[in-house]
């Protein structure tokens, strides 16, 4: 049994077909469904197995993470099923559990979901989850408070009155040289002296920004991804000087198992490390924390000495040239693509 997750009295791995019978029995158990949107959607096994392939496999294969069987330590037996869940209305992974009633009240759902959690943050790189419940499950509502989320709105779906929650665990990083912080809109001034240089912007595919908004649209598109479990974003921020330097940031390509990043650091601060130490602290990060990460890249154009230069040193390989891959600012681009495979770290 390939375990991805291990507590004291629990095993949390991925479902496959043998477990169609589990998943009917504790699906088909009104008690169970009684607070849920899909209340009678199992009815039969095969049911159970459409669930299995068409959304938890597919799950695993195509975002990197879908609901765990929970499996009892002492007897073995798969007894409901527990972790994260993208959805797509929310714009971010959801955590929840269910399991059949002859285990409530043992403590054993606020084990596996915290469990979870720490999954979430420390194997798969997400730092925003959300979790919706029933206003009358009072015994989930609890456990999702005790957790650490934090309730968001209330309001009606499916027929019942919900509370939306989340908890945001953005990874700050501090050096001795700087700290890559969080991204919010309060920055957005910050942002727009970073991106409305013209030097910046050179070998970018992002044209010189000439208004405040820009930067606060651009805060927004890279706060979305994040949420959405795809990708984080960090401002550089020198630590003597309490200024913002530049940004830097990746998007992850779970089919892949690629991150793709970028990196700008404002001309005021070029040719003092910045950048050579910001790419590495990053990566270190991506690597400790993404466990299904395989490979870093970065496409550079082959004017930008600088750059080459940069990823060269910090030992990443120059695969080749894409000619004319890029298109902006109304021109084509060859691109160089540079990569660092986790073996070689």
């Amino acid at each position: 049994m390939n375990t991805l997750i291990e507590t004291p009295r629990l095993l949390m791995r991925e479902f496959t077909l043998e477990d169609a019978e589990h998943v009917f029995k504790f699906s088909s158990n009104e008690d169970v469904t009684r607070y849920t949107g899909d209340a009678g959607w199992v009815n039969t096994t095969n049911d159970a197995e459409n669930i299995i392939r068409n959304i938890w496999l597919k799950e695993y294969n195509e975002v990197g993470y879908a609901r765990f069987a929970l499996v009892l330590k002492e007897n073995n037996q798969v007894i409901g099923f527990c972790g994260l869940k993208y959805e797509p209305e929310l714009n971010a992974p959801d955590i929840g559990y269910r399991m059949l009633p002859e285990y409530w009240g043992k403590g054993l759902g606020m084990e596996a979901s915290r469990a979870a959690l720490e999954y979430a943050f420390n194997q798969l790189g997400l730092s925003y989850i959300v979790g919706e419940v029933d206003i009358a499950n009072t015994a989930s509502h609890k456990i999702l408070t005790n957790l650490g989320l934090v309730e968001q709105k209330r309001y009606e779906k499916w027929g019942h009155h919900l509370i939306h929650l989340s908890i945001d665990n953005f990874p700050e990083i501090t050096t001795d040289k700087f700290t890559l912080a969080q991204q919010t809109q309060a920055e957005a001034e910050a942002v727009f002296r970073l991106f409305s240089n013209s030097k910046v912007c050179e070998f970018y595919d992002l044209p010189v920004m000439s208004d405040l908004a820009e930067a606060k649209t651009l805060i927004e598109q890279d706060e979305l991804i994040r949420r959405q479990g795809n990708g984080h974003r960090w401002l550089i921020q020198c630590n003597t000087r309490q200024q913002i330097v530049g940004s830097c940031g990746y998007k992850y390509d779970f089919c892949t198992r690629t991150a793709k990043i970028s990196i700008e650091i404002h001309p005021d601060f070029w040719q003092q490390g910045f950048a050579l130490k910001a790419i590495a602290t990053m990566t270190k990060w991506m690597f400790t924390h993404i466990a299904s990460l395989n490979r870093i890249e970065a496409e550079v154009l082959p004017e930008n000495t600088a750059s080459t230069k940069l990823f060269t040193k910090l030992g990443f390989h120059l695969d080749g040239v894409m000619r004319e891959k890029g298109v902006w600012k109304n021109k084509t681009h060859d691109l160089q693509v540079f990569s660092l495979l986790r073996r070689e770290i």
